[in-house]
């Protein structure tokens, strides 16, 4: 089906919208937890599965990954 969206489009618009979620995910936390090197530290952490999940998305949209190879 084409929908007239260029991957570039919809790398973009799913960076934007990622970027917004994680904004206010860490927003969340830094209210919830006291600020200092724990909060910080467990920030940094969080991001890390974000970004991951984020760039396995790319690599769908951009045919990278081989959905039949996974199990």
């Amino acid at each position: 089906m084409d929908n007239g969206v260029t991957t570039g489009q919809e790398i973009a618009w799913i960076s934007a919208k990622h970027s917004r979620m994680v904004g206010s995910i860490l927003d969340q936390l830094e209210a919830a937890l006291p600020e200092g090197a724990q909060c910080d530290k467990l920030k940094k952490l969080i991001q890390v599965p974000l970004y991951n999940f984020r760039q396995e998305v790319y690599e769908l949209i951009t045919g990278k990954v081989d959905l039949s190879a996974e199990e």
